[in-house]
């Protein structure tokens, strides 16, 4: 299984490829800039205790960025286990700080909302974000989340599936008319001239 996007390629962390990183066998990518001694800790846990005892359906694990261009891991990030009873997941991410500011977490969150909505047991997603976190807050708010609650000193915020799909499908609809509105006049303009 994967994602794409116009600058990522996305793939969950199976318990196999989460192997391949910790022993440095994994040649389609470099993990050298993102694989810092944090994320060997989380890989090594998720491998010996969550696939274990825990095993999450594949997806709603956290997933690695990958920027085509480079061929790097730039990031991480995805689901924090299975839908609640509720159908709520939580989502989170993460991008090396080299890379941030140039819209990968954007595209990122959003290919995995699109999967989201591809999963029938998902209802809605939170993230949460700490409450000076400007970056993550706008980023969430431009994918239609909305504050709901706050929990210490981190802010909470939800988007509800159906939301999201309305919300893709009215993209595509303004994107749509916006490009009628613009190539009509141009053409009658350039069919005018062809006349003259």
């Amino acid at each position: 299984m994967q994602l794409e996007t116009k600058h990522l390629m996305l793939y969950p962390l199976t318990e196999t490829l989460i192997e391949q990183i910790l022993n440095n066998n994994v040649t389609e990518f470099s993990t050298d800039q993102w694989l810092t001694e944090d994320n060997r800790v989380l890989l090594t846990w998720m491998k010996e205790e969550l696939y274990r005892f825990l095993p999450p359906k594949i997806g709603f694990t956290s997933w690695i960025f990958i920027e085509k261009k480079t061929n790097q891991v730039i990031g991480d990030g995805g689901y924090k286990g299975n839908p609640d009873a509720d159908g709520k997941v939580e989502i989170g991410y993460e991008i090396i700080e080299s890379k941030r500011r140039k819209g990968y977490a954007t595209e990122a969150i959003d290919a995995l909302l699109d999967w989201a909505v591809t999963q029938p047991e998902v209802k809605s997603i939170i993230a949460k974000c700490h409450k000076g976190n400007v970056p993550s807050q706008n980023l969430l708010q431009k994918l239609q989340f909305a504050l709901v609650d706050e929990e210490d000193e981190m802010d909470i915020y939800q988007v509800f599936i159906d939301e999201h799909a309305l919300f893709k499908a009215a993209k595509y609809v303004v994107t749509a008319l916006t490009l009628v509105c613009f190539i009509v006049p141009l053409t009658k303009k350039f069919i005018k001239k062809r006349k003259s």
